[in-house]
């Protein structure tokens, strides 16, 4: 998550930022200007941009280009956060469940026709697989509206997989590890609507879409730190090791006119305090001897609900690794509250049991190195019933905007690029916001295929006709 406010004076790295008046005209179009004072416009307006992940960098990225003076915060000493196409797997237990190819190598066919073909299933019974196609009926219905997502957001995933006639077994050996790895919390505690929201991405969007990218390095060091270097040169400011703790609203404006940080945190957005955070523990591992690990990216369930896990063969991902006769694993565990308290021995343990139940031959290698990072509360988790409180790129606060994978947008993209997605729009707000310079263009995603758009009309068009028949609403919907 990020968010930017404008300002509109030089910042003091852990104090305040004085918000002097400045007179703006709005104008909606391609491009807009200010109209301001003389004053003004001897002076470069001033941007203060909370997050340097996706959001922040992205949105920082568009406002210098607009020549914004920008001050980029970032909760560590650098910027915070994988591309090559991956073919994964989902692993119960020890048994391999599910192979999903690279879907950018296969012929492609009508949605959802590639993801229900080319993944092979090599213990699951076509029956259980069959029972997917009910499904589909949900996630067409699902549209993406502010209607759609408070149909569907009051049931948990695992309520909506039931309703629809899941079996039993598809739920557990396939949709739950999906889950757990996508939404980061088993069904029972997850938003239906986000489920639907995931699946479209995946499933019923483009085949091409289902492909997991991974990048050929650590995104800090390949992405991120090339990123943040090139926008300090263009003039943006860094501020690392510090994290917005407050801010200093004026009454009278409706305006943010300062940020404090270092002190004390107050909650100045009450809804927040409504919706659910989860730990994840990110372990990577150095054994002592080459393994084979058939594919490069695993998502694992069945060991220790409720949590899911992931993990990456960096040996093959990563160029410096390549040739190596040692063995480079990351895992991650989302949900992993119960191994926080645990030293870093104990996690390294933790998670070689874990993967030697995947692959025998971890059994025989020794750990040589390790690194264990904690992120607790650190990412969104979508509650049942949580979507009325998720903000939105605006706020009340006039020259408050906020950016992030899990705030409310219609674009469509999802996970890192909706990050993304949102930075530059919140990066045009302020643009709207001072009236001066361009507006990021964003591209759009690909619109749905036309029998796709065909049934989603035709369902659009029953839900009307159930609207009109008498008493419709006075049951419970």
């Amino acid at each position: 998550m990020c968010w930017c406010t404008p300002l509109a004076a030089g910042p003091v790295a852990g104090g305040r930022f004085p918000l002097p008046s400045v007179r703006s005209r709005r104008r909606r179009g391609r491009s807009v200007r200010a109209d301001a004072s003389s004053e003004a416009d001897t002076r470069r307006k001033k941007v203060a941009v909370a997050g340097a992940g996706w959001a922040g960098l992205a949105a920082a990225h568009h406002l210098v280009k607009q020549g914004y003076e920008v001050t980029l915060f970032g909760a560590e000493s650098g910027p915070t956060e994988e591309f090559c196409f991956s073919d994964p797997c989902i692993v119960v237990a020890h048994r391999v469940l599910v192979e999903f190819p690279i879907f950018h190598d296969q012929p492609r066919l009508p949605a959802p026709f590639g993801m229900l073909a080319y993944p092979e299933f090599p213990s699951l019974p076509v029956i259980d697989r069959l029972t997917s196609i009910p499904v589909m009926t949900a996630v067409i219905d699902f549209d993406n509206t502010d209607n759609a997502w408070m149909k569907y957001d009051a049931m948990s995933a695992r309520e909506l997989f039931k309703m629809f006639g899941c079996s039993q077994r598809l739920y557990n050996e396939v949709f739950q590890p999906a889950i757990q790895a996508a939404l980061f919390a088993p069904g029972e505690q997850c938003s239906a609507a986000a489920t639907l929201g995931m699946l479209y991405y995946y499933m019923l969007s483009h085949q091409e879409n289902s492909d997991f990218l991974l990048c050929r390095g650590e995104v800090e060091d390949m992405i991120f730190s090339p990123w943040l270097k090139s926008l300090e040169l263009k003039g943006v400011k860094f501020r690392g090791n510090r994290v917005p703790t407050s801010l200093v609203i004026n009454k009278d404006t409706a305006c943010v006119s300062g940020i404090v940080c270092g002190e004390e945190s107050q909650q100045d957005f009450a809804n927040l305090l409504h919706l659910s955070t989860i730990d994840v523990i990110t372990v990577k591992l150095w054994f002592d001897k080459k393994i084979t690990i058939s594919k490069v990216a695993n998502v694992c369930s069945g060991f220790d609900n409720p949590s899911g896990w992931t993990f990456f063969d960096l040996t093959s991902i990563y160029d410096d690794y390549t040739g190596n006769s040692t063995t480079v694993v990351e895992a991650e565990f989302y949900n992993a509250s119960h191994l926080l308290p645990l030293n870093d021995e104990q996690i390294v343990s933790e998670a070689s049991s874990h993967l030697i139940k995947c692959i025998q031959d971890f059994e025989e290698a020794n750990v040589i190195q390790h690194i264990v990072r904690r992120s607790p509360k650190s990412t969104m988790h979508s509650l049942p019933g949580s979507y009325k409180y998720t903000l939105r790129g605006s706020t009340t606060l006039a020259n408050l905007f906020i950016a992030g994978d899990w705030i409310v947008n219609r674009h469509g993209s999802f996970s890192k690029e909706k990050a993304y997605v949102t930075g530059l729009e919140a990066a045009n707000r302020v643009v709207d916001y001072f009236g001066d310079g361009d507006f990021a263009k964003i591209i759009a995603v690909e619109g749905d295929e036309p029998h796709i758009e065909t049934a989603r009309d035709l369902n659009r068009r029953a839900n009307e006709l159930k609207t009109q028949i008498p008493f419709s609403e006075f049951f419970l919907q």
